[in-house]
């Protein structure tokens, strides 16, 4: 499912299997049934977030946060937002501006230190037409069909010949995005308080402990440069981006 380069141990395995019979498509897990659809699409969603969860499954001792990772010259950020605000479509922009992009939705995060969660970046139908640089290459992606009858594209930095190995590194910056489609991109300073109050609610440690985040947040955002970036134009993003992080 995934092809990003790690040198972390395994600490454990399953396996995972989808069979037919005829009318339903069943997935079983380690050869116990766990979902079963006659819809292929509905299971291959479910598998993708069945084997997801298995992954993350074991690890408790890191915040996740709806972020996408990256680095430029050397220096990583995190560009955390809200659902729809745009981090696939900037974080795939930014693929093709000379950044080294590790994810687009998850990173995981401990004593100040980002993980990137190597998740193939899932690209909307609809987006595309903002990805002109990526012209050629969506229609050899691999995509599964959604509820509502549109494809959902699959990608890895690999497809568009980057090199896509997970590692742990200090967060140099936060970034939260705020969608301004149509107009021109901006980048502001944030106050470190107003940064947790944005990045709190996009955060998770477990169900039984995710109070405990707050001191590992904070601490994170702490050490971290804090900026609100206005989505809008791609390249003003871009660019904004570059000259922030190049004075770090």
């Amino acid at each position: 499912m995934h092809d990003a380069e790690q040198d972390f141990p395994i600490t454990n395995e399953a396996e995972y299997g989808v069979a037919f019979n005829g009318r339903t498509y069943e997935i079983k897990r380690n050869g116990e049934a766990c979902y079963a659809s006659d819809d292929i699409s509905k299971t291959i969603f479910n598998l993708m977030w069945l084997m997801i969860a298995e992954a993350l499954r074991g690890i408790t001792d890191r915040i996740r946060i709806h972020s996408g990772c990256g680095e430029w010259e050397g220096r990583r950020f995190m560009v955390v937002g809200d659902k729809g605000a745009g981090k696939t479509t900037l974080m795939l922009r930014l693929v093709y501006g000379g950044f080294r992009i590790l994810s687009d939705e998850l990173a995981l995060v401990r004593d100040g230190k980002a993980l990137p969660f190597p998740r193939r970046f899932h690209i909307k139908q609809e987006s595309t037409r903002l990805l002109t640089f990526m012209s050629g290459l969506i229609d050899r992606l691999p995509y599964n069909w959604t509820s509502y009858g549109h494809k959902m594209y699959s990608f890895t930095p690999r497809d568009a010949g980057r090199d896509w190995k997970i590692e742990e590194a200090d967060v140099r910056a936060v970034i939260y995005l705020e969608p301004n489609h149509g107009g021109e991109s901006r980048i502001e300073e944030c106050p470190k308080y107003r940064m947790v109050e944005k990045v709190m609610p996009m955060s998770f440690l477990s169900e039984k402990d995710d109070h405990l985040k707050i001191g590992g947040l904070c601490g994170l955002i702490d050490n971290a440069e804090c900026w609100v970036l206005h989505v809008g134009d791609l390249e003003g993003a871009v660019s904004g981006l570059q000259q922030k992080l190049s004075v770090l």
